[in-house]
C-alpha cells in the first residue's frame, strides 16, 4: 500500500472522530439540561448538572452527585457508554495527527524514490552556508543526508535547502539501500570523531562499494593508519582533518601567517580542476603561459584522473572499434586492484610533460 493510500485513511478517521467528538460534546451539554430539569433537587444549578456529566463522561465518579430517578440513570448510561467512545476516538484523533505530520515530514524530507545520480552525505555536521552552496551548484537539491533522527538542526537545514534524508546509522545496509546508494553519483563519509569512527567509516566504505562499484567515495578519518585500508578499499579520497590541523599549526609556528593564507585558498571560489582541456601531451610552461593569457593561472597537474566506469568505456570502445587497447588494459587493471593512484604536482618543472588522463589545477583572476 503506498502513501497516498494511508494518508486517505488517516484523513478519513480524522473527520470521523472529529466528528463524532463534538456531536457528543453538544449532546452531553443537551443531557446536562435534561438532568436538571429531571432532577431539580438533585442539581443546584446547570454548572452542577454539566460537571456532573463530565465527571460520569470520564468515567471519574467522584460520587458526589449521583442521579436518583430512572431517566437520570439512564442518562447516566448513556453518558458513560458515549464517553468511553469519545476518548477512544479523542486517542484515535491524536495519533492520527501525530502520524500524519510523521508522514507528511517524510514526504517533505524524503521522496527518495527520485533519486539518481545524486550526492549522499553520510554523517550529519551543521556546514557553512558557502559549503551548503557548493554542494548545490553541482547537484541542486539531489542531495540526500544520512543521520540517525531528525534534530532541529538538520530539520532546518533539510527545509531551507530543500535537501532529503535517510533516517538511521550509516554504516547500515538497508539505511544505504534507502538513500539509493546504487544510483548515487558521489558519496561523502564524515567522521563521528569517536572511539570508533575510523573503523565504522572503513566498514562503510567497504560496505558502499560492494553496493555500488563506481560511485566516488570521499572519507574522513582521523588515524592516518586506516589510510591504506581505506586506499585498499577503493576509497578515491582520503581526508585526514587531523593531519590538516597539525600542519596549520606547525606552520603557524614556523611561517607566521600561513593559517589564513590556507584559509583563504580554501574559502575562494575561483580555482578548479579541469579534466576538459587541450594541454595533454604539451609541457607544463607551454601550458602556463597558455593559462596566463586567458587570464588564469595553472597551479599544477593532477595525474591519473579518471574513474574506473570511464576507463572501462574506453577499453571497450578501444576493442569494438580495433583499436589498441593494451595501454588502458594495464591501467584498468592496476585502478582495481588499488595500484593507480592520483598523483598531485603542485608548480612541476617547466618541461614535464602533461600525460593523458591528467586534470590541471587551475585559478582564476579576480578582476576588478
Amino acid at each position: 500500500m503506498n502513501r497516498e493510500f494511508w494518508q486517505k485513511l488517516l484523513r478519513i478517521e480524522l473527520s470521523l472522530a472529529s466528528i463524532y467528538i463534538l456531536t457528543y460534546a453538544l449532546l452531553l451539554l443537551i443531557l446536562s439540561w435534561v438532568m436538571l430539569a429531571v432532577e431539580p433537587k438533585n442539581f443546584r444549578d446547570y454548572f452542577d448538572a454539566l460537571w456532573w456529566s463530565v465527571v460520569t463522561a470520564t468515567t471519574v465518579g467522584y460520587g458526589d452527585i449521583v442521579p436518583h430517578t430512572i431517566i437520570g440513570k439512564i442518562i447516566a448510561i448513556l453518558i458513560i457508554i458515549g464517553g468511553v467512545i469519545a476518548v477512544a476516538a479523542f486517542t484515535a484523533l491524536m495519533t492520527s495527527i501525530l502520524v500524519e505530520r510523521t508522514i507528511a515530514a517524510k514526504k517533505d524530507y524524503e521522496m527518495l524514490d527520485e533519486l539518481d545520480h545524486h550526492l549522499v552525505i553520510c554523517g550529519f555536521k551543521s556546514p557553512r552556508q558557502e559549503v551548503l552552496e557548493g554542494f548545490k551548484r553541482h547537484y541542486g537539491t539531489n542531495i540526500v543526508i544520512v543521520y540517525p533522527e531528525l534534530v532541529p538542526e538538520l530539520k532546518k537545514l533539510l527545509e531551507e535547502h530543500h535537501l532529503k534524508w535517510a533516517q538511521g546509522e550509516y554504516n547500515d545496509e538497508a539505511v544505504l539501500k534507502e538513500a539509493h546508494i546504487e544510483r548515487a553519483d558521489k558519496v561523502m563519509i564524515l567522521n563521528d570523531h569517536d572511539e570508533y569512527s575510523d573503523a565504522k567509516v572503513l566498514e562503510t566504505v567497504i560496505l558502499i562499494r560492494s553496493l555500488n562499484p563506481n560511485v566516488y567515495i570521499i572519507a574522513e578519518i582521523v588515524d592516518p593508519k586506516y589510510e591504506n585500508y581505506l586506499i585498499k578499499s577503493k576509497c578515491n579520497e582520503i581526508i585526514m582533518s587531523e593531519e590538516y590541523n597539525r600542519f596549520l599549526l606547525s606552520k603557524s609556528i614556523t611561517e607566521p601567517g600561513m593559517s589564513k593564507v590556507v584559509r583563504n585558498l580554501l574559502k575562494t571560489q575561483n580555482f578548479r580542476i579541469v579534466t576538459d582541456h587541450p594541454f595533454v601531451g604539451r609541457s607544463y610552461k607551454e601550458a602556463f603561459e597558455e593559462s596566463l593569457q586567458q587570464g588564469e593561472i595553472l597551479l599544477g597537474v593532477i595525474k591519473n584522473y579518471i574513474s574506473e566506469a570511464k576507463l572501462k568505456h574506453i577499453v571497450l570502445s578501444k576493442l569494438r572499434f580495433g583499436g589498441d587497447a593494451s595501454k588502458y588494459k594495464t591501467m584498468l587493471a592496476k585502478l582495481k586492484k588499488g595500484e593507480l593512484e592520483m598523483e598531485v604536482a603542485i608548480n612541476p618543472e617547466d618541461d614535464f610533460i602533461i600525460p593523458e588522463f591528467a586534470a590541471i589545477i587551475i585559478m582564476e583572476r579576480k578582476h576588478g
